[in-house]
């Protein structure tokens, strides 16, 4: 078992296992030996099953009573109620619509101090409200600008500050959609928590993953993990975006030898058979 772990959610809208198939799919390219865990319900994780054949060695937890889309954000925070969340030393959250363009694996060398890795963007006094302008104001009517960050990769450690902190911001969270109704979800939030208690890297990840850029973009600065942020809620939407990406990925990426493509196929194969032998020597066993 790795000693790093990447997860997603996919909660709220069944279109959204298309979504996250496209994630799991390109991830499974990557031949990556980090451990792949996705959120979600019992009948999306079936769902997902038979739309990733091959996805024989991801992990699963289920959270049936996950309904709506204010739940399905804030999942992202329910890691350390991961059973075997022990096992793993760094864990990378990523939302589940992106796709993998490189091995993952040296992102988690990046992961060195007892903070949240993200990305930075935008501005936390933008009106938009989307990097937490009304929270952080409420705090003080002084406070000055700066560079927010976005809530659709955080990187940490399996610390017991970082799961305090994470509590923190879900009760924070629950108790404002109860009487505020929300503005922006959870990013809000985690801008004003991680910002206010000096808890953020949001430069260290920057050149390893990116929101929206244009495929040339993506292949001339070597980004392995690329978001297609807009339109929560909208899963017709980040298909669209997936599949333009994909299109024009496709065709201007170097392209790989037939012998490559093979092995590749051929290493697949192995590692599904691989697993079947060994849930087949676990059921023997019980």
């Amino acid at each position: 078992m790795s000693k790093n772990l990447i997860y997603t959610c996919c909660f709220h809208q069944e279109i959204y296992t298309d979504v996250v198939s496209h994630m799991i799919n390109s991830f499974l390219r990557m031949n990556s030996s980090i451990d792949l865990l996705v959120y979600t319900t019992t009948e999306y994780k079936e769902i997902i099953q038979k739309k990733c054949p091959l996805a024989t060695n991801i992990l699963f937890v289920e959270k049936n009573f996950y309904k709506t889309m204010n739940q399905a954000r804030i999942s992202k925070l329910d890691v350390f109620d991961f059973p075997q969340i022990e096992k793993y030393e760094k864990a990378l959250y990523l939302d589940a619509d992106s796709l993998f363009l490189k091995k993952p694996d040296d992102i988690f060398g990046q992961i060195t101090d007892d903070v949240v890795y993200t990305i930075g963007e935008g501005t936390i006094l933008n009106e938009a409200e989307y990097w937490g302008r009304s929270l952080f104001l409420k705090e003080s009517a002084e406070y000055v600008d700066r560079e927010g960050l976005g809530a659709y990769a955080l990187g940490f450690k399996n610390i017991t500050v970082i799961k305090k902190l994470f509590i923190k911001i879900k009760q924070a969270f629950y108790l404002d959609m109860y009487q505020n109704k929300l503005r922006f979800y959870d990013q809000p939030f985690l801008n004003f928590f991680l910002i206010q208690n000096n808890m953020c890297n949001t430069e260290a990840l920057k050149t390893f993953v990116k929101s929206r850029p244009s495929a040339a973009e993506a292949l001339d600065k070597g980004i392995a993990i690329v978001h297609f942020a807009g339109c929560p809620g909208h899963g017709n939407v980040k298909l669209d975006l997936i599949d333009e990406f994909k299109t024009d990925y496709e065709k201007i990426k170097p392209q790989e030898s037939e012998t490559v493509a093979l092995l590749k196929m051929q290493l697949a194969e192995m590692r599904e058979k691989t697993a079947q032998l060994e849930a087949l020597l676990l059921k023997q066993l019980q």
